[in-house]
This record gives C-alpha cells, sequence and structure tokens, in this order.
C-alpha cells in the first residue's frame, strides 16, 4: 500500500468512492471535477491516495487555514474513506498520518476534524473531542 499525493488521472476512481461516502449530498460530476483540479493544484489542500497495486483503496483531503486562536496554522480533515474491503487493515490510519505529516511540515499547530460517525476511530488515532462542529447551507439560510 503506498500513500502518495492525488493526480489527475485518479479522479474518477474518487469520483466512484464519494459516491459511496456522500451522505449529506449528492455527488454532482461537473462540480467534483471543478474542484478536484484545484484541489490537486492548491498549497492549501491536501489530498492523499491509498494506492494498492494501482487500484486505489481511500483517500483523505484535508485543507489549512490560519487562525487567531490557535496561534497560527490548523490542519482540517475534511474527508476520509476507505473501501469496506481494506479497512481494518492500516489504511486509514496511514492515510490520516500523511495528513499530520503534512500537517507538520507547514507548521500547523493541530489537526482537527469533525465527524459525527467516526469519533471512537479519531479517539483511538490520538484526537481528542473538543467540539460540536454546525454547518448552514447556505441556499436554506
Amino acid at each position: 500500500m503506498q500513500i502518495r499525493r492525488a493526480a489527475a488521472a485518479d479522479a474518477d476512481a474518487i469520483f466512484a468512492m464519494l459516491e459511496r461516502f456522500a451522505t449529506s449530498y449528492e455527488p454532482e460530476r461537473n462540480a467534483f471535477a471543478s474542484s478536484f483540479a484545484a484541489m490537486i493544484k492548491s498549497q492549501d489542500v491536501a489530498l492523499f491516495v491509498a494506492d494498492s497495486g494501482g487500484t486505489l483503496a481511500g483517500y483523505v483531503m484535508a485543507v489549512q487555514f490560519r487562525t487567531l486562536f490557535a496561534n497560527g496554522v490548523v490542519v482540517q480533515i475534511e474527508e476520509l474513506f476507505v473501501e469496506e474491503a481494506k479497512r481494518s487493515a492500516g489504511t486509514g490510519r496511514a492515510l490520516v498520518a500523511a495528513v499530520v505529516e503534512w500537517a507538520r511540515q507547514r507548521g500547523a499547530v493541530e489537526v482537527t476534524v469533525p465527524t459525527r460517525r467516526a469519533g471512537a476511530y479519531y479517539e483511538r488515532l490520538g484526537f481528542e473531542r473538543t467540539a460540536e462542529y454546525y454547518h448552514a447551507v447556505l441556499a436554506q439560510v
């Protein structure tokens, strides 16, 4: 299993995973294509894939941003997906470790992750619960 930065050639496989992973939004291919192209070029986004012999087993997407309260850069994991057949094999752990290393290289002070379903998983990786997470869908506000 190799953890590497996502490339343009990974788009179809990542979109297929996203279709299985998405619970809050219906993935739209055109919106995905636009975002994906920007993300793989951005210095503020980490998009890593777990490559198992040319087949993607999972991906993680994280963003970095500056804060006032944390005294510097924070990296937030926004998406983590591992194919069901590859779960409990260290794939997710390896993807999160890649984000943590990326965050360290950028001088980040912390890595955060908003989740409602995977809290216990992140706690096993050393994260601690510190807050609740809220969002407003702008079309509804």
